[in-house]
């Protein structure tokens, strides 16, 4: 798994996209004991395995390898080279490209490779492989000369000793092969982000001084990289998500017992990311609503389909709607699935078209997705958007505007909205006994805007009503 730099925070549209940042899964046959593993320790990761056992309640079968290198070395593995791309990886980027502006998160002008590998190349830290049964750092001079490794490395090193951990432990290719669909990959994405990040932050709390813990948050925010700036909010998100709610839901988990969390890698894995936004919906069994994939018209060309996501409706919707009512909506859904097709012309080329099917939790829920999709296609600079309720599901449909389009995109402010409600969520857990942290989170992020729950004397009081209303005594 990748270990990204975080987003700042204070207080997927395509799991292709997703699939980018965590590549290091592998999909072969699980076999912990035919792997040549190191006979000791390394003795900077001897007691950083010890740390991790403890937390986690687990114990490593293996000691494992490290390997550290230095930028350059480090990003040709986690960075595509354009020459080394088929003429289906090509065709395919021109169809993310389309996709993304078509459905107004992206603007005429973007290239979806570039963008992705900014983000591979500024962002990614550290990942574990399951193939190789090792861990692949970014280092600094002196752990490349095998020295002692700054605070901010062993607090990498931890979270990916954890993934190491879950490997050793539940196999992390055979957790991969259980899933069905591109939702349940990202789900489960986020259980074993959100365990690593446990233990990482653990250690951070239980380790680090006041100068180490600036060096750490230093070294683990986004990369403020011009490049990386300029990538779509959208693509960023994705990207963070497992690091942002992933731990949350751990969080939740624990309240439950430590069993829930051996439970949660063995016998009930998550079904959707919306399970894991709200771990209600996890503890509720409220799974993912039967739902058709649009099918591609007469004198059309396939290109591009998958599951959306409720992070993938909330980033469609909230320029229309405003944050809070975007992500209200969001808590809404039942389940969705795209299509994308091109005209069917001879040069191949031919103009895509988009076609969502989308359905709430509830009757209810979809009628209201219904309602702010019938303000999202009002959108002038959508080309031919259009919107029906059909049977039991919203039908939408909208066309590629053209390279040159601009649209009104997603912001910061847009992400911390959804971001910040998870983080949110996990400190009233801790800080506030007795009270639904869901139900308070819920109920701030959808009334408040940022900038309102940063500066509002209305925010704090609403918080403390909150927190009687939702109390559990």
């Amino acid at each position: 798994m990748a270990r990204q730099q975080r987003t700042k925070k204070s207080a997927l549209l395509l799991s292709a996209v997703l699939l980018l940042a965590v590549a290091s899964w592998g999909l072969e046959q699980w076999k912990p004991f035919a792997y040549n593993w190191p006979s000791k320790w390394d003795t900077r990761l001897a007691p950083l395995a010890s740390f991790v056992e403890k937390q986690t309640g687990y114990s490593f079968q293996h000691p494992v390898s490290a390997r550290f290198l230095n930028d350059k070395e480090f990003n040709k593995l986690v960075v595509n080279d354009e020459a080394d791309l088929s003429p289906d990886d090509k065709q395919y980027y021109v169809d993310l490209n389309a996709l993304l502006r078509t459905l107004g998160l992206a603007d005429g002008s973007f290239d979806s490779f570039s963008g992705l590998n900014d983000l591979s190349s500024g962002n990614t830290l550290a990942y574990y492989s399951p193939t190789d049964r090792e861990m692949v750092i970014r280092s600094d001079a002196a752990a490349l000369k095998g020295g002692k490794l700054s605070a901010s490395l062993r607090a990498v090193v931890v979270h990916e000793l954890t993934h190491a951990l879950q490997d050793q432990e539940f196999g992390l290719a055979r957790i991969n092969r259980r899933h069905t669909t591109s939702e349940e990959s990202v789900a489960m994405t986020a259980v074993l982000e959100g365990h690593a990040n446990a233990a990482e932050d653990m250690y951070v709390e239980e380790n680090f001084d006041d100068k180490e813990l600036e060096q750490y948050q230093k070294d683990t925010t986004a990369s403020s990289e011009p490049q990386v700036k300029l990538i779509p909010e959208v693509l960023s998100a994705q990207q963070s998500a497992p690091y942002i709610f992933g731990p949350t839901f751990i969080a939740a988990l624990k309240q439950k017992g430590p069993r829930a969390i051996t439970d949660v890698f063995l016998k009930k894995q998550p079904r959707s990311l919306a399970q894991i936004i709200l771990p209600s919906k996890y503890f509720a069994g409220e799974t993912p609503v039967e739902i058709e994939t649009p099918t591609v018209p007469r004198k059309n060309m396939y290109a591009l389909s998958d599951q959306l996501n409720q992070l993938d409706i909330y980033f469609i919707l909230v320029r229309a709607l405003g944050a809070p009512e975007a992500l209200r909506l969001s808590d809404m859904w039942g389940n969705g699935h795209y299509t994308a097709y091109r005209a069917n012309d001879k040069s191949g080329k031919g103009k895509m078209c988009v076609s969502m099917n989308v359905v709430g939790s509830t009757n209810t829920g979809t009628q209201k997705i219904f309602t702010a999709f019938s303000t999202w296609v009002k959108n002038p600079t959508l080309v031919n958007a259009q919107v029906k309720e059909i049977d039991d599901h919203v039908a939408i449909s909208v066309c590629d505007p053209g390279t040159k389009v601009k649209h009104e995109l997603p912001t910061a402010d847009d992400t911390s909205q959804i971001f910040w409600r998870a983080s949110d969520m996990a400190f009233i857990m801790r800080s506030e006994e007795n009270t639904d942290a869901e139900c308070v989170a819920t109920a701030l992020y959808t009334e408040f805007t940022i900038e309102e729950i940063t500066n509002s004397d209305k925010m704090v009081t609403r918080y403390n009503e909150l927190l009687d209303e939702c109390s559990l005594k």
